[in-house]
């Protein structure tokens, strides 16, 4: 049993060594499951209690969330508890499904499980009420954009697929050799005796030698196919050197997010944010791009005219004719009737939502507003509200909390050629919905995002790790712009061009290559999510029935 414990403990920590900005020695990510995986053969293999497979996968995942997602506690105790804890405990059920469905309907079914299943519990880990895709497998290559180029055709999936089969194919090559380790040859006295145990050694070889030398052929195959691709994908993207551009400074206003909703007042942040952007403005500039809640007063949309916020923005842009302006901001809207679950009622009969808006304001004075849809667990979105709606409290970060209201469609800024994508935040770590906006024409994603909740921590360098496999996903520039940073460029490949310092207070410029088009992931998607949650279905019956007849 404690050698279980320590094996299961190992995957953890090897998940946790490879990840980015953890330990970032990402080539472990190739054999930590292995530990895991030896621990369940010899469950299977000495029958004992399935029980104690999803145990020890608990182990192993609960290692990789609180080394990987510790920081997650300076922006919400609540939150980290539930990122650490019941994650940990949702990760653990596709494994313990591999183990029985290997161990009811047979080996080869179930290691086809096992990657289906991990598939397709990451496909629904993005989509369903307690979404936290933050460690999908796949992101563990953010860093190392240049192995996975191929990102336009798969998405993350296609890394977590990678992973998972070079995983099963070692464990299996370490089984084969603990087999050969362990075959019972006759003890020798003597030098014939001796001789005759060499040679009952030898006889024994070409039983297993077959099996490692195809197993060795389909590792190399698994593991260099995708890296030779990958780099020659790389060597022919298209960073848009002969398209149309678009001039944009990004703010970096530097704000303590623990001070701006109460102690710093909303006009005296939009006056820092505009400012920090004078230096680098030009006439030429066409679009200025600010934090997240970068107007942290929460404003009514219909009246955004009127606002103090809204008209010190105004007499700045009239001084650059060309000039736009894409911020963050926190807004609410009435309405007469209940529209969602965000919606709370008045005392005259009415009902009102809060959003984490994206706020355009364009250079003739007019409004376009976007609210973010991907709402982070336990602080902009509470699962099973009604249930939940007591302890709002626990999640309270400053300004909103509770569940707040999103937009059903992605939506669009027009400026010329342009047409920006205001991906907000959290938003960023979701393939899918980022492809969205790509589907519907963008050729710029623009990412506004807090980040300085975490302070000076893992959390947000891997959320800018992440979006450079948007960037890939999509092949499109993105500018992002970051309270207290990083603030950067991504180009197509993944890779950042210009970056700022973490609590700097600056502006970046740059002149944004548009580029038009889709890639095979923005077409299709997460295709292969769905394949494996339709495979991983059907096995799921094929385990269940197979075990009502026994």
């Amino acid at each position: 049993m404690k050698n279980r414990i320590l094996k299961s403990a190992l995957s953890g920590i090897l998940l946790s060594l490879s990840w980015p900005e953890i330990g970032g020695l990402f080539p472990l990510i190739f054999v930590a499951f292995i530990p895991l995986l030896l621990v369940e053969d010899e469950v299977t293999n000495n029958r004992y209690r399935s029980g104690k497979v999803y145990r020890n996968a608990y182990i192993a995942f609960f290692v990789f969330n609180l080394i990987t997602t510790w920081w997650i506690w300076h922006a919400s105790p609540g939150g980290a508890v539930m990122a650490v804890v019941f994650n940990s405990a949702l990760m653990a059920i596709p494994f313990w499904l591999f183990h029985l469905t290997r161990r009811i309907v047979g080996d080869r079914q179930g290691y086809v499980a096992f990657v289906a299943y991990m598939l397709a519990f990451e496909w629904l880990h993005h989509r369903w009420e307690l979404s936290w895709p933050w460690l999908s497998t796949g992101n563990v290559f953010a860093n190392q954009t240049w192995l996975v180029q191929w990102y336009e055709y798969t998405g993350i999936a296609g890394g977590t697929l990678w992973v998972l089969l070079i995983n099963i194919i070692l464990v299996h090559v370490v089984k084969l050799a603990t087999k050969n380790a362990n075959v019972s040859i006759p003890k020798a006295k003597g030098f014939s005796q001796s001789f005759s145990r060499y040679l009952c050694r030898i006889k024994h070889l070409p039983k297993t030698f077959s099996k490692q030398l195809r197993l060795t052929v389909v590792l190399g195959a698994v593991l260099l196919t995708p890296v030779l691709w990958s780099v020659w994908l790389g060597f022919n993207v298209d960073v848009g050197e002969d398209k149309p551009t678009l001039e944009v400074v990004v703010s970096q206003p530097n704000v303590d997010p623990y001070m701006k909703f109460d102690d710093i007042s909303s006009l005296e942040q939009v006056t820092k944010f505009l400012e920090v952007t004078r230096e680098n403005l030009t006439p030429n500039t066409q679009l200025i791009i600010a934090p997240e809640t970068a107007i942290p007063d929460q404003l009514e949309e219909s009246a955004l005219n009127y606002s103090d916020e809204a008209k010190l923005i105004q007499q700045f842009l009239s001084d650059y004719p060309n000039l736009n302006l894409l911020t963050g901001i926190s807004s609410y809207a009435f309405f007469d009737a209940q529209r969602s679950r965000a919606s709370r009622p008045t005392n005259d009969g009415k009902f009102y939502e809060f959003y984490n808006s994206a706020l355009f304001i364009n250079k003739d004075l007019r409004y376009d507003i976007y609210h973010k849809s991907e709402l982070v667990l336990g602080v902009e979105r509470l699962p099973a509200a009604y249930l939940l709606k007591y302890v709002e409290d626990w999640f309270d970060l400053g300004g909103t909390s509770g569940t707040l209201g999103v937009s059903d469609e992605p939506k669009l800024f027009y400026l010329g050629d342009a047409k920006i994508a205001p991906t907000i935040c959290y938003e960023s770590i979701y393939g899918e919905t980022t492809a969205r906006f790509s589907r519907k024409g963008a050729n710029i994603l623009a990412i506004s995002t807090n980040d300085a909740w975490w302070y000076d921590t893992p959390g947000y360098k891997q959320l800018l790790a992440y979006a450079k496999l948007r960037a890939i996903e999509n092949r499109k520039w993105i500018a992002r712009s970051a309270n207290t940073g990083i603030s950067c460029f991504i180009n197509p490949k993944g890779e950042i061009t210009d970056k700022t310092k973490w609590e700097e207070t600056t502006s970046l410029k740059k002149s944004v290559p548009l580029i038009e088009g889709q890639t095979f992931y923005v077409q299709y998607g997460d295709y292969l999510g769905r394949l494996s949650l339709f495979l991983g279905g059907l096995l799921l019956i094929l385990t269940f029935a197979r075990r009502l007849k026994q």
